[in-house]
Formats: structure tokens, C-alpha cells, sequence
């Protein structure tokens, strides 16, 4: 018993309006955007007074900024590595959901049913492996299927600098296909899921406080928010799968 109400006030005492709290900046994976625009909001209610500052884009761009010394508060990345590259600039690193990689197709179109067929196609999507966690996905996936350096070698290749980019070519009818997380293809109407890729690299997505946090007390609060209960519901209503 004495455990159990130990516990609720750890819960309580992380969740306290922080005095004199005012602004934090969090850093987050573009695929992280509606479910952090919902947790920021619902954050700020926890937290009167404060304002949480969403800086969206591809992870990798993201934990560059934060090398170069970029006022950030949380880092949300759509990929381990990204975080690991920071080191010791960032504490208190930790999984917070999981995604899926998958193929879509523009709605209408005939359905792709296996990764090999993407050599049949004449233009596939997929984000840039050098920058951004859903390309070096993507890259492995084909990798793993035997496809990816022929796709290479007849040019078949669009790259997308994140992977609303990616979504953005296969709904526009640019490319005849792409590959997305499985969260992202759930925010437009216009593509369709043809296939969900199974094995590789658990696709684990980590959150952390920045070391040098201008709000380090705010920051570790809206960790603790996203790991929660209430917070992790929010994420598997965006789609997102526990870590």
C-alpha cells in the first residue's frame, strides 16, 4: 500500500506546475507531429502558464541543430542513432513508441503486393538514408528484399528530406509508390497501404532531455508526460505502437 501511494506522488510530483515555468522547445520527428501538437496542448493545461514550442523536421537535421548549440529543451527522434550521435549532449535517453514501415500507393492505384515488384515501378519514394531514420528503414528493407541496389543502378530512386516529403510525392502522383511509417500514411486520404514490411530494424522511436536545457525541470516534466498513461494514449490513438 505505502508503495502504491509512494507512487502517485512521484506521478503527482512530476506532473506540479514548475515555478516561474515559461517556455520549452521541443525538437520532434516530423511523424511525431499530430500526436505532439496534442500532447504539447494537453501539457500546457498541466502546466499553466507554459508554452511548449514544437520545432518539427527530419531527425537528423534536428540533432544537428542541437550539435550546433541550438536552444532545445527535448529531442523526439524518429531513430536511435540520432540520439546516440548526440552523446552525453543529451540525458535521461529512453524509447517512448514504436512505428512501422510501409508501401503506399496512390489511392486508385493497383496495389503493390511485394517489395520486389518496386523494381517494376519507374519512380519510388523513400527518404534520403544519409539524413533522415525512414530512409536508412527504407534502405535496409530493400537491402534485406535484394532489390535495393538495382533501384539504385536504373534510377528509379526519389528522395525525400523527411518522410512527409516522401508522403507528399506519393499523393501528389509524382512517384507510382513510397515508403512511409505506418502512422504517417493515416494522415491523408490519398494514399493507400499496399504493404506493411515485416522484419529489419525495430523502428524505436526515443525521447531525451537536452544537457544544456534552458528549462531542465520543464523538460524532464514533459518527458514524464509522454511516457505516461495519458500520454502514451494519445500516441496510440495516432497510430503509434507501445515501445
Amino acid at each position: 500500500m505505502m508503495r502504491r501511494v509512494f507512487g502517485w506522488l512521484v506521478v503527482l510530483g512530476l506532473f506540479a506546475p514548475v515555478a516561474q515555468a515559461e517556455e520549452i522547445t521541443v525538437s520532434a520527428a516530423v511523424s511525431l507531429k499530430e500526436a505532439f501538437t496534442q500532447l504539447a496542448r494537453q501539457f500546457e493545461q498541466l502546466q499553466p502558464g507554459t508554452k511548449v514550442v514544437l520545432n518539427l523536421g527530419a531527425s537528423g537535421e534536428l540533432s544537428q541543430q542541437i550539435a550546433r548549440g541550438a536552444p532545445v529543451d527535448v529531442f523526439a527522434s524518429a531513430g536511435m542513432k540520432q540520439v546516440r550521435d548526440l552523446g552525453s549532449l543529451v540525458i535521461s535517453a529512453q524509447p517512448f513508441a514504436r512505428n512501422q514501415l510501409v508501401v503506399v500507393v496512390l489511392r486508385g492505384q493497383k496495389p503493390i503486393t511485394k517489395l520486389q515488384d518496386l523494381t517494376k515501378v519507374t519512380r519510388l519514394a523513400m527518404g534520403n538514408p544519409k539524413t533522415v531514420p525512414v530512409g536508412q528503414y527504407a534502405a535496409a528493407a530493400l537491402q534485406q528484399a535484394g532489390i535495393y541496389l538495382t533501384l539504385v543502378a536504373k534510377q528509379k530512386l526519389v528522395y525525400g528530406e523527411n518522410v512527409r516529403q516522401v508522403l507528399a510525392y506519393v499523393a501528389g502522383g509524382d512517384v507510382d509508390a513510397g515508403l512511409v511509417y505506418q502512422t504517417d500514411s493515416q494522415t491523408t486520404d490519398k494514399v493507400t497501404v499496399s504493404i506493411v514490411v515485416t522484419g529489419g530494424e525495430p523502428i524505436i522511436y526515443p525521447i531525451a532531455v537536452v544537457k544544456d536545457a534552458k528549462q531542465p525541470q520543464l523538460a524532464q516534466a514533459f518527458v514524464a508526460y509522454v511516457l505516461s498513461k495519458p500520454g502514451q494514449r494519445v500516441l496510440r490513438d495516432q497510430g503509434f505502437l507501445a515501445p
